[in-house]
């Protein structure tokens, strides 16, 4: 279902135990947001919750000076894009999606007020380096995945990736490119063993690098060595 000037007029939209206006387009078997920019027009909401849809991407926000808080849980989410002009977002959700790489998450350093991140659900929170490299590359974060970020966290982030150029630029070439169908992804790793899939698991486990963990999910992903 795609979403139109009428969904968004008849939607729930109320005043939160925190007194913040919300807009609930939840559970609406949303496919995608093509009428979200009717609401630059009545921009009165503090907070928009577009959970438990299907969508797989996210378009191009209008400029909503009032949002401080967007949640796009339990979607097919793969890639983050079009909230830079979110200027005054403050907490994203966008747990349980399809998040592969951390790459995949560099358009939130353009949200300079972002102070709450929650991505638990995600597979690319089974990166080891996944909390470091979020404190590290979103510096004004205080909470990430429901835990406070520690001063000690953060200093040991800037300074291993702060001193290591090579690491940096391997995480950032490496990115989704358009979302694969749960479907495809079946079709895809039927071309691995179950042994091979085990063995994959178990070395993304033990791997100490983050090129050996995106090599390693690559594969997984593809079905093929």
């Amino acid at each position: 279902m795609r979403l139109t000037q009428t969904i968004l007029i008849e939607a729930d939209s109320f005043i939160s135990p925190l007194k913040k206006r919300t807009l609930s387009l939840r559970n609406l078997e949303l496919t995608s947001l093509d009428a979200i920019g009717i609401l630059e027009s009545s921009d009165i909401n503090s907070v928009i919750d577009i959970s438990q849809n299907h969508l797989s991407n996210i378009p191009a926000f209008p400029r909503l000076l009032r949002l401080d808080t967007l949640i796009l849980s339990g979607n097919h989410i793969r890639t983050i894009s079009g909230l830079t002009t979110l200027v005054n977002l403050e907490v994203l959700s966008v747990t349980f999606n399809e998040i592969l790489y951390l790459s995949d998450l560099e358009e939130l350093t353009e949200i300079k007020n972002l102070r709450a991140l929650y991505l638990t659900g995600n597979p690319v929170t089974k990166n080891k380096h996944y909390r470091s490299w979020c404190i590290w590359r979103f510096p004004t974060l205080q909470v990430l995945d429901f835990e406070r970020v520690k001063e000690s966290e953060r200093s040991h982030a800037k300074s291993t990736y702060d001193e290591n150029s090579d690491l940096v630029n391997s995480v950032l070439s490496v990115r989704s490119h358009g979302k694969v169908t749960p479907k495809q992804e079946s079709a895809e790793v039927a071309g691995l063993t179950e042994d091979d899939r085990k063995k994959l698991e178990n070395d993304l486990e033990a791997a100490e690098s983050l090129e050996e963990i995106q090599r390693i999910e690559e594969i997984l992903l593809r079905g093929h060595f």
